[in-house]
């Protein structure tokens, strides 16, 4: 009884739990695409870009080459906040499995759609990959800012926010905090000073969750990235819920801003919400079947995703009579409706969407089988997003009946147990 009275706390708040990155999914581009790369603009100065373009060089020699020193002689001195930023990222890459460096002149175009201070401004693309977790190296394009003259040029800038608003730029714990990196058995944990007391019971807890949903998805690599920081502002733009109300989000890292290519699969974690070991299990395995699915939950209903989420999360520590009597209770007298499917999910009774969510794929599943699952998740994966409309008569072909029908028969089931 009291496991079961534990569960059910932690299901009444599964709702403010989590839910998938509200960024672009690989086939629907962030903006409508930079300009082709073009040659410098007319009236540059030629010597002073020469120069500037020696002074990249020089930065990506030295991230290649582990120089700290040679890196940061490349900044103008009086640009002091920056200088220690820099200091400080180096410091962050350094404790990274990070390979693949590279700086290198991006697409010069790009420069009639941002401005800023300084004697010079050229877009520099960084490329990083975190070798054994990202499938393709990751490009995040910059905009340098540079003073000086064909004599000497130093760096006094790397951000322009123009520049960040038309990518879509997102910052990694490394842009916006010192870091504390864990890595064991395939998880890489980053974690930042208000978070790194916990980090290696957080990592425990972590490479644990992903242990237990292994067995219950389709097969998968098992490394992942996950990241616990105070800093929850990309959190924040990428969910679909206030992030008071999101203690975690699962996201795609795509190889360039506004591609079509995955690098990889990450995961985020509100710090406030990760108190309690039976309630950050349930979270962390939420998270990491969103993870472990990657782009194969790609154009289906929201219902669907995170409900497949819910139930392999509960299913893997709570047998099948606690999952039922948990979601009767939670969901009461509830009378039956149709499943929502877009981002309505998240708004108003969004707790009782997970709750009804999860009771949808936990009956299917208990009652047909896992499989029946990851057909339906398929059937929309290749045969497009359908419109919010068409999703019932694509649930009826597949399952013979419709999500209201679905969910009369799953609330009868979970309160007959």
């Amino acid at each position: 009884m009291r496991a079961s009275r534990a569960w059910l706390a932690c299901l009444l708040l599964l709702p403010t739990a989590a839910c998938q990155g509200g960024t672009p999914a690989p086939d629907e581009p962030s903006h409508p695409g930079l300009p082709e790369r073009s040659g410098p603009p007319a009236g540059m100065d030629e010597s002073l870009r020469d120069a500037a373009l020696e002074l990249v060089e020089t930065r990506e020699q030295a991230l290649v080459d582990g120089d700290r020193d040679a890196f940061l002689a490349t900044i103008d001195p009086s640009a002091k906040e920056f200088a220690r930023t820099q200091a400080r990222w180096w410091d962050n890459i350094a404790r990274l499995p990070a390979t693949d460096l590279s700086l290198e002149l991006g697409d010069e175009g790009v420069m009639t759609r941002v401005h800023g201070e300084g004697d010079l401004q050229l877009p520099v693309d960084f490329t990083m990959r975190l070798d054994g977790y990202d499938e393709h190296a990751v490009t995040q394009p910059l905009i340098y800012t540079f003073v000086g003259d064909e004599d000497e040029v130093l760096l006094t800038s790397d951000r322009n926010l123009q520049n960040d608003a038309l990518t879509g730029w997102l910052p990694a714990p490394w842009d916006v905090a010192a870091i504390t990196v864990e890595e064991s058995d395939g998880v890489l944990g980053v974690f930042d000073d208000e978070t790194k007391d916990e980090a290696a019971e957080l990592q425990d807890a972590i490479v644990a969750a992903r242990d237990a949903i292994e067995p219950l998805v389709p097969p998968w690599s098992g490394r992942v990235v996950a990241y616990d920081i105070s800093d929850v502002d990309a959190i924040d733009k990428m969910s679909s819920m206030s992030i008071d109300r999101t203690a975690g989000i699962a996201f795609p890292v795509m190889a360039r801003p506004g591609g079509k290519k995955v690098a990889a699969h990450r995961f985020a974690v509100n710090p406030v919400h990760t108190d309690g070991e039976e309630w950050r299990g349930i979270l962390f395995r939420h998270e990491l079947v969103h993870v472990a699915l990657g782009s194969s939950d790609n154009g289906s209903p929201r219902w669907l995703s995170e409900g497949v989420a819910d139930y392999v999360a509960y299913s893997a520590v709570y047998d099948v009579d606690q999952r039922r009597r948990g979601l009767a209770q939670q969901l009461g007298s509830m009378a039956p409706r149709s499943l929502p499917t877009g981002r309505d999910f998240y708004q108003g009774r969004s707790r009782l969407n997970y709750a009804l969510a999860h009771l949808a794929c936990d009956y299917l599943a208990s009652t047909r089988g896992d499989d029946v699952l990851w057909d339906l998740m398929d059937s929309f994966r290749h045969r497009g997003a359908p419109f919010p409309a068409d999703v019932e008569a694509r649930v009826r072909a597949e399952l013979g009946m419709s999500t209201e029908e679905i969910v009369t028969d799953a609330l009868a089931w979970a309160r007959s147990a």
